[in-house]
């Protein structure tokens, strides 16, 4: 009832305005919550492979083009060039204050009900390759997560979805994010649960799985088997070496448990 409400007060027939009503008829919310997580999955995984190829490309640009001879002498004065563009983007293009990772998304969820503007879905993108292309001492996780979430809040509220649905839908995008970076689609799921505080049930974890298959096949279909942070494993792993495993288990259980307890004391002394 609530959404023919709404699209009967949207002033004009457009496309989305028939796509809502169809979808009212013929959809149920739960069935359309699956099928907005697969395109926010596909959208975050597509934000991953905008910025990792922009930013390889500026570094293969200054790196191999332009001055293939002298690049070891630029080295103090890319990072310089890269800020001194973001400055001028943010400035002039933008025009808005672009916040970079984690934070601004749960800000928006905290104070905002999951409403994040729209520059946020390709500020990331102008300002994060630059920055990284040209040296500067960042990673590409946050842009990417701070796009996916960007985009999620912008299609959910595209879509007139209420404020839980769109909470949900952020941590679709920024599982869907990690998923399409790390190739860890479960580890992925358990981020965004864990930093969202996202209810673990069904109803959510349904979409995020959703979300999370979607950005890494759209990743593995651009990058194949290639992460953005590549890595391997020089020592292997020895069945000899389960016991100290074991023991370290045990101590950093032991120091978590006991912690707080020396916290407590500490801070009620320094009060005294």
């Amino acid at each position: 009832m609530q959404d023919f409400l709404v699209l009967i007060i949207m002033p004009k027939k457009t496309i989305l305005k028939q796509i809502l009503i169809w979808r009212a008829k013929h959809i149920s919310k739960r069935q359309f919550v699956y099928i907005l997580s697969i395109l926010i999955g596909f959208a975050s995984g597509m934000g991953a492979v905008v910025l990792k190829n922009l930013t390889h490309f500026i570094q293969h640009l200054l790196e191999t083009k332009l001055i293939k001879d002298y690049h070891h002498a630029f080295y103090f004065l890319f990072p310089i060039l890269g800020l001194t563009l973001v400055y001028f983007s943010i400035k002039y293009i933008i025009r808005n204050k672009v916040s970079h990772g984690i934070p601004s998304t749960l800000y928006a969820i905290s104070k905002r009900k999951g409403i994040m503007k729209r520059y946020q879905m390709f500020g990331s993108i102008l300002t994060a390759p630059l920055t990284v292309g040209f040296g500067g001492s960042v990673g590409l996780e946050g842009p990417t997560v701070a796009t996916g979430a960007a985009l999620g809040s912008n299609i959910s509220r595209m879509f007139h979805m209420n404020q839980t649905t769109r909470t949900l839908l952020i941590g679709c995008a920024a599982a869907g994010a990690m998923s399409s970076i790390f190739k860890a689609p479960i580890a992925a799921i358990i981020f965004a649960i864990e930093v969202f505080s996202l209810d673990l049930t069904i109803a959510s974890m349904l979409p995020l799985l959703l979300a999370s298959l979607s950005a890494i096949l759209t990743s593995r279909f651009f990058f194949g088997s290639d992460v953005l942070l590549p890595f391997s494993i020089e020592d292997k792993f020895y069945l000899s070496d389960a016991p100290f495993y074991i023991i370290l288990g045990i101590v950093a259980a032991f120091i978590s448990n006991i912690s707080p307890k020396f916290t407590t004391v500490f801070r009620s002394f320094s009060t005294n």
